[in-house]
This record gives structure tokens, sequence and C-alpha cells, in this order.
């Protein structure tokens, strides 16, 4: 999940508005697709994730579950708040309108920061753990 999330937000979506001859209502298009397919795909690793813990007999940590809450509070705001507000603007934009800048893209790449960190932080606590055991 992290490398596929980390592939599809830190690099496709940077490098599509690098190739010649894409148009920016094309490249925006490309990434509001990307990013609905992504959210979704995030959710069912989620869902699968959360699934495999209740049924496990492992013992989870507060950081565990810490970690989930924090990734399923960044889903739940880009997911009914941020992607909406983005997907209507691209659509917009790619009518033709002209619009003034928002903060909005930005909170967005915070977001899928913030969801990158809390991945890697939650594979190297795993990681630690089963080197120790």
């Amino acid at each position: 999940m992290t490398g596929m999330f980390i592939t599809i937000s830190f690099l496709e979506t940077p490098m599509k508005f690098q190739v010649p001859g894409i148009t920016l209502p094309t490249a925006l298009g490309l990434g509001k697709i990307m990013f609905g397919l992504s959210s979704k795909i995030q959710w069912g690793f989620l869902l699968v994730i959360l699934i495999l813990m209740s049924v496990s007999r492992k013992n989870y940590t507060k950081i565990d579950f810490i970690i989930l809450i924090i990734l399923f509070s960044i889903l739940a705001i880009e997911q009914f708040w941020l992607l909406p507000i983005l997907d209507s603007r691209v659509d917009l934009l790619s009518s033709g309108k002209s619009l003034s800048p928002t903060p909005l893209h930005d909170y967005f790449i915070y977001a899928e920061t913030a969801k990158a960190l809390m991945l890697t932080t939650a594979i190297i606590l795993q990681f630690k753990r089963n080197t120790v055991q």
C-alpha cells in the first residue's frame, strides 16, 4: 500500500505535468481520476487492515491504533472535504473559467505527506517489533 500510495502521490502527479504536449486541463483531469481511484483503494486497504487486526491474535499497541485513527481522519478529510472541492475546481478550470488561488491544494499535499509519514512510521514500528521477537 505504501509504495503504491507514494508512487501515485509523489511521482506520478508531478510527472504528468512534464509530459510534452499534455494540456493543463488534461493533466488536471488525469489527477482527478487518479486521486479519486487512489482514495477508493486506500479506503479498501484500511478496511482490510482493520479486519485483519480484528481477527488477529496479535497484541497491538496504542501507537498502532493512533496511526490508524490518524490515517482514517486524513482519508475522511480528503474524501469528504478536499477532493470534492478540488474536483469542482478542476471542472471549472477545464471549462475555461479563471479561478483565484486557494490553499486547498497545499492542504491536500500536506495531508498526503502526513499519510506517507504515518505509513512509513507504521512499517518501521512493525519491522522493529518483528526483529525483537
